[in-house]
């Protein structure tokens, strides 16, 4: 998360229109990784339709959360309340229910966010749709005009409430950005001190910190809780990763922290003990040896494949994670998988070329005939030969060696992905290559036969449709459906029929769009022998799927036949 994301995510909610769905989940992204429990909280009820019920379970769902950052039960159910109050207070108004009852005051709006966008966009239609019949006698015209205008005031009221929640929602993540803003300001102004400055400011800040947080008991003594408190110790610890490699001074502060929250003085003096103990320490000969060998090291795998080849993709990473790769965006990335993927409202071109751009990242391409169809596979093959990365090539199992072509050296092969011997080998290679510990080769077995297995079956499922190929040509709107243009193309001399056409499409703004060719359709559909031919269907769509702003390249089309 970076200062520039922050600022850059404010200027967006600033603007007159904004997309409130890729804008909320980002900040519920830098929630969660600052741990900001209010905010997580808050989003999370807007992000669903709430009712009581819902609203108890998201409550117990966030408790685990709170005893992890070390947060009382009694202090997590006023947090809860508190933001569960702020939430009624942005979806309180004065709703029009109907033309029979009328305005219901103080109405508590629980629908999603997406359901409020999704009102707003159907109330317009509404709108727009209401007019006179044309043709009308005079008194005909005076009762429809009245009926018009009493319908048009229910979806006015309506359509406006929709947009003063969206915009106290707005208002609200504003707030909390600007804020978290002027924190990382001051941050950066903290890494420009020395180390001894630094550490100087982090002591006078816990005894702040201290101060307002303690709490007096009722025969003597006391303790030191709440969420400052918290954040202080975090940032220690973090200080202490940056500027410290004795392993025994790690230790002890961290058994000091662990019961500090909630207890007296003495585990606060342990820790401010430990802090002025390395005023005497050259801390910043320490963080520049920590940054030379870093540098060195390859810590990261960019793995480029086509989303096409999602499921071996998906089979690799859990392999990668088997070896001792850990299950995090900061040690793999790949494009298709959530959580290894593109942070929201990052643009996507400009993000794949930073990451290339980074000397610790290992580039491993997963070469089939769908990665050479695409175009942006290929481009990061060249980037990759340009950069001089270090790099490995994996092939899918029915994938012929003959086709490999472009930048990639044909004689670099890692592996097959239903080569025993090729497996252990690449195995082999990454925990020297990422000085990984050594998993017992028991577990090992069984993990790469896990593997193998699901590769057979993936390798098998391909093989059938290996003949028939069916291509997702075009998307347009007609009406409120979407309209799909697929390319059936059958090379074999029998006929065809085909068990199932899954589709998968996405537009710019990430939203998905999950489709199924109906059955009975399916049912009079045959693809005779050596046919080439373009068939439309038309399908229903109730989600915010844009079909005028798809991503093809990211659309996905499973079949069986």
């Amino acid at each position: 998360m970076s200062l520039q994301l922050v600022q850059s995510t404010i200027k967006e909610l600033e603007a007159e229109k904004f997309s409130i769905h890729n804008i909320v989940n980002r900040v519920l992204k830098i929630a969660h990784q600052r741990k900001d429990l209010k905010e997580i909280i808050y989003l999370k009820l807007n992000k669903v339709s709430i009712d009581d019920e819902k609203i108890v379970a998201l409550y117990e769902e966030y408790k685990p959360l709170a005893t992890i950052m070390r947060v009382s039960l009694k202090q997590y159910r006023e947090i809860f309340i508190d933001v569960e109050s702020t939430y009624k207070k942005h979806r309180m108004v004065d709703w029009h229910v109907s033309d029979t009852k009328g305005v219901v005051e103080d109405h508590i709006v629980g629908l999603s966010i997406s359901e409020l966008t999704n009102s707003i966009f159907q109330l317009e239609l509404l709108l727009e749709k209401n007019q006179l019949p044309e043709g009308l006698h005079t008194l005909d015209l005076y009762y429809e005009n009245l009926k018009k205008r009493k319908i048009d005031n229910i979806y006015i009221n309506q359509l406006g409430n929709c947009r003063l929640i969206l915009n106290n929602i707005r208002d609200y993540l504003i707030d909390y950005l600007i804020n978290l803003e002027s924190d990382m300001v001051r941050i950066e102004e903290i890494e420009v001190m020395n180390a001894q400055e630094e550490l100087t400011a982090l002591i006078e800040n816990g005894h702040r910190v201290k101060h307002e947080c303690y709490t007096p008991a009722e025969f003597g003594g006391g303790f030191i809780t709440g969420i400052e408190y918290n954040s202080w110790i975090e940032e220690c610890k973090m200080f202490l990763k940056k500027y410290v490699s004795d392993t025994e001074i790690l230790s002890s502060f961290s058994k000091a922290s662990e019961r500090a929250v909630g207890n007296g003085e003495s585990h606060f003096n342990q820790m401010t003990a430990i802090l002025n103990s390395l005023k005497k320490y050259d801390l910043d000969a320490v963080v520049t040896q920590k940054d030379e060998v870093k540098s060195e090291k390859i810590d990261k795998i960019f793995i480029s494949h086509s989303s096409k080849d999602i499921e071996y993709v998906s089979a690799l990473v859990d392999i990668l994670n088997d070896i001792g790769i850990k299950k995090s965006d900061e040690y793999i990335f790949c494009s298709s998988l959530p959580g290894y993927g593109i942070p929201y409202g990052e643009d996507i071109y400009d993000f794949l070329k930073q990451e290339l751009k980074k000397e610790n990242i290992m580039v491993l391409f997963v070469l089939s005939d769908n990665y050479y169809d695409s175009a942006p596979c290929l481009n990061e093959m060249g980037a990759t030969w340009i950069t001089s990365k270090q790099y490995n090539s994996v092939l899918t199992p029915n994938f012929n060696f003959k086709m490999i072509d472009g930048a990639i050296n044909p004689t670099k092969i890692s592996f097959r992905m239903n080569d025993k011997d090729g497996v252990n080998n690449f195995r082999d290679t990454l925990i020297k290559t990422f000085e990984l510990d050594k998993v017992d080769y028991k577990i090992w077995e069984k993990d790469r036969n896990v593997f193998l297995e699901k590769v057979n079956i993936l390798a098998e499922a391909e093989m059938k449709n290996f003949n028939t190929q069916v291509q997702l040509e075009n998307v347009r709107k007609v009406e409120e459906d979407v309209e799909l243009q697929f390319r059936f193309v059958n090379i074999t001399e029998r006929e065809i029929e085909f068990r199932y056409i899954d589709i998968e499409l996405i537009d710019k703004l990430g939203n998905k769009f999950h489709t199924s060719i109906d059955d009975s359709i399916l049912d009079e559909f045959r693809l005779h022998p050596k046919e080439n031919k373009v068939i439309k269907w038309r399908v229903k769509n109730d989600t915010p799927y844009l079909a005028r702003r798809d991503d093809r390249e990211k659309s996905i089309v499973t079949f069986e036949i």
